[in-house]
């Protein structure tokens, strides 16, 4: 067996064992445990890493960037004294990762788990890296400290791993792709899916008291490494210039965030918190207000610069030939029409706000006095109402959800609307072509998402106090 106490040894050429007592990272070249092995094994590590990410890759296409992006970092296996055969270490279980986006790979645990579960755990470590959960982390610190999966005084650090493994795991599963035993997994649990990490830590603090006292563990404690935490581990390498960059990561999350908006346009499936992240991720902030008064005024605008000729204006210019009365060219009033969606996953007080805030945009954009056509609409479309003022609108319906209806019976209003607005929570089917009409998509929470001909505005959830109306 090797002598990690020896920096000298000549079967431990990766240096001292660290605070662990695992050895650091494998050198290519140079014998580790029994004469000649290490290259030997390093070698069939980086065919099954490789197998592996190209399995990832295959399954979930729209992480391919993300997945090659990763730089696996090979530690020295501990050997069995009896049998000389390198031992696993079931710390490294998840093949954990760190914020550089290296991913540190035990031999003897690479050698011995399936490339599918290694391709598994690679995604896995990506959701981490990707949606920042060691930022977020509530226990994360500025001092050189360092946590491994069951030390004592962690339980903070392990709940916060099972909450943002949750967040991924429903993504995962929704494609088809379940984790190994031990892991968390919101629909095993019975808890709902598409929440952040905040949201279930109390969740799962709750289910572990109640678990607890029939004497049945949550899940195991599986350490997914500083990329969920923030928190040094022993195994780092101090100094190491290996992985990527700030900009790197910056730039690449940005390519992977595009990738994805870019196939779910095309219908291609994509897990809701994949799709979630890469538009959060692409979305800059700014004033919803000022957003929807922006896109709202663009489509008033649009529409009315369409000039036509109307005979019962006489033109002011004389016609070229005596006795015949030439049309006048008029600028069109724009004619709005309102889809609201009824199906009671959203709060009356914030319809109406937003109903006030488009009322009050409109009357500014194109004269006061204006009335707007309204269809509520929840699985079908109701009939229109024509409204002056939020107060004026009644509400009606209350099942599911489907703005295919809505969008429909909006373009088959005479004369036809130039513009379309939705209101909707964006958890309904969509037409799958664009309608012959301007589209303004007012997605209210965060959960839906609205097709990529129209143009969106992101709402929040939370009632707020409305604009005046003019």
């Amino acid at each position: 067996m090797t002598d990690p106490t020896n920096p000298a040894s000549p079967t431990n050429p990766a240096g001292p064992a660290d605070s662990t007592g695992h050895a650091g990272p494998a050198e290519p070249t140079g014998p580790a445990g029994p004469a000649g092995a290490a290259p030997a094994l390093t070698e069939q590590v980086a065919a099954r890493f490789a197998a592996a990410r190209l399995w990832a890759a295959h399954r979930a296409p729209y992480l391919a960037g993300a997945l090659f992006a990763l730089t696996p970092v090979v530690l020295e296996p501990s050997f069995d004294d009896a049998t000389g055969e390198p031992v696993p270490d079931s710390e490294f279980r998840a093949f954990p990762a760190d914020t550089r986006w290296n991913v540190h790979v035990e031999t003897a645990t690479a050698l011995a788990t399936p490339v599918e579960e290694i391709g598994w755990w690679l995604l896995h470590q990506i959701g981490h890296l990707v949606r920042a959960h060691a930022a977020r982390s509530p226990v994360r610190s500025a001092h050189a400290n360092t946590h491994a999966a069951g030390e004592a005084g962690s339980a903070q650090a392990r709940r916060w791993n099972q909450a943002a493994d949750a967040e991924i795991n429903d993504d995962l599963e929704a494609e088809g792709l379940h984790g190994p035993a031990g892991v968390v997994s919101p629909a095993l649990l019975g808890l709902p899916p598409n929440r952040t990490a905040e949201e279930y830590v109390p969740m799962l603090d709750v289910l572990d008291e109640a678990l607890g006292r029939g004497g049945v563990a949550l899940a195991e404690a599986v350490d997914c490494g500083s990329a969920t935490d923030g928190l040094d581990r022993g195994y780092h390498s101090p100094g190491s210039d290996g992985g990527i960059g700030e900009l790197e990561r910056e730039l690449l999350e940005r390519s992977i965030a595009a990738g994805i908006q870019e196939r779910a346009a095309a219908r291609s499936d994509v897990p809701l918190g994949w799709r979630r992240w890469a538009e959060e991720r692409l979305r800059p902030t700014v004033d919803w207000r000022a957003l929807l008064g922006s896109l709202i005024r663009r489509g008033v605008s649009s529409a009315a610069g369409r000039v036509d000729f109307d005979r019962r204006r006489p033109s002011r210019r004389a016609g070229a030939t005596p006795g015949i009365v030439m049309p006048a060219m008029v600028s069109p009033a724009p004619s709005v029409a309102v889809v609201v969606d009824t199906s009671g996953s959203i709060l009356r007080p914030v319809l109406d706000g937003l109903v006030a805030e488009i009322t009050g945009i409109l009357n500014r954009a194109a004269g006061p006095r204006r009335r707007i056509r309204v269809i509520c609409c929840d699985l079908v479309a109701h009939p229109a109402q024509e409204i002056r003022r939020a107060g004026d609108m009644v509400l009606t319906g209350g099942g599911g959800t489907d703005m295919r209806a809505g969008i429909a019976a909006a373009v088959a209003l005479r004369p036809r609307p130039d513009l379309v607005i939705v209101m909707t929570d964006g958890l309904t089917p969509w037409p799958e072509r664009r309608p012959p009409a301007q589209v303004v998509v007012c997605l209210v929470g965060e959960d839906g998402h609205a097709p990529a001909w129209a143009a969106t505005v992101r709402v929040p959830e939370k009632p707020e106090k409305p604009e005046k109306e003019e």
